[in-house]
């Protein structure tokens, strides 16, 4: 099932059901959002959820008992059920199931909420704990933003402007993993700026954390269009697209846990960023886009 949510002035946004996705956002008759190709990528807006990333050996541990959990999470491959639509917003909700507690064994509540506005979309996400004890998890978003925008431009021609970068540290997973060897790049070091360069992104995912701000724009030297993306709430942004295929896009990752690393347990808590909530609490966070 999908939802089209329109703004005041025509500005449209498509919302899937399936993986709880926005997979269209349409303004002054340029589609921002990656539309899926399968020589690139197929996805374009993925919701991350209960993990972010490859677990350790395709496993996630809670209180000692280990799970099989797939990279990324379930979410993404789940229906979520529309529990709220208006004209300019939709809210999905995705909860427990026979299928995700032998992964995932908590009651819960993942709720998304899209609104569309004018000049761009907001997302944000809530999870509720409905079990009795603790529960640990990590969430995040993975929308692709088509780059270039428009004819004429290249992938090169764009850079990504952070509005303050000061001592954050850039890093390049591994196959998807970090260790000790992971190489960290000087990319933000004495700037704001990282030009967009293929090769960069030729073993994997440009992954940016200790930002003091987070705020970034996507913007062409040729026309000056883009998109300001805001964060906040996130502790770190993985920057990625498809290595080596010279792909006409780019994710902007917020994400709350990291890639596995090989000093870390299966074990959940052992996770950098995962959050751990308590029973009937709710997590919120949720990131921002707007058309330059």
């Amino acid at each position: 099932m999908t939802f089209t949510l329109t703004s005041d002035n025509g500005t449209t946004a498509v919302v899937r059901t399936t993986g709880g996705e926005l997979v269209s956002y349409i303004n002054d008759g340029i589609e921002y959002v990656w539309q899926g190709h399968p020589d690139h990528w197929e996805g374009q807006a993925p919701v991350l959820f209960p993990v972010v990333c490859s677990p350790k050996d395709g496993k996630i541990a809670f209180n000692g008992v280990e799970y099989p959990m797939p990279k990324h999470g379930f979410a993404m491959t789940k229906e979520f059920k529309p529990v709220f639509v208006t004209k300019d917003s939709v809210t999905l909700e995705l909860r427990e199931s026979e299928e995700t507690l032998a992964m995932f064994p908590f009651r819960f509540s993942l709720k998304v909420t899209y609104t569309v506005y004018d000049d761009g979309f907001d997302a944000a996400f809530s999870v509720t704990n409905l079990d009795d004890g603790e529960m640990t998890f990590c969430i995040g978003g993975h929308p692709g933003f088509n780059c270039p925008l428009t004819e004429g431009e290249t992938f090169e021609d764009y850079r990504l402007v952070f509005d303050n970068a000061e001592g954050a540290v850039v890093s390049i997973s591994d196959k998807g993993f970090m260790n000790d060897a992971v190489p960290k790049k000087d990319k933000l070091k004495g700037t704001n700026e990282i030009p967009l360069i293929y090769s960069d992104f030729d073993e994997d995912a440009m992954i940016v954390e200790n930002l003091p701000c987070r705020r970034v724009k996507l913007i062409s030297d040729k026309t000056g269009r883009g998109i300001s993306f805001d964060f906040d709430g996130f502790d770190a942004l993985g920057l990625w697209t498809p290595e080596k295929r010279k792909s006409p896009f780019l994710c902007l990752e917020p994400w709350n846990g990291l890639p596995a690393d090989v000093k870390e347990t299966t074990e959940a808590k052992s996770k950098k960023y995962a959050i751990t909530i308590g029973s009937g609490e709710t997590y919120h966070v949720g990131y921002r886009t707007r058309v330059i």
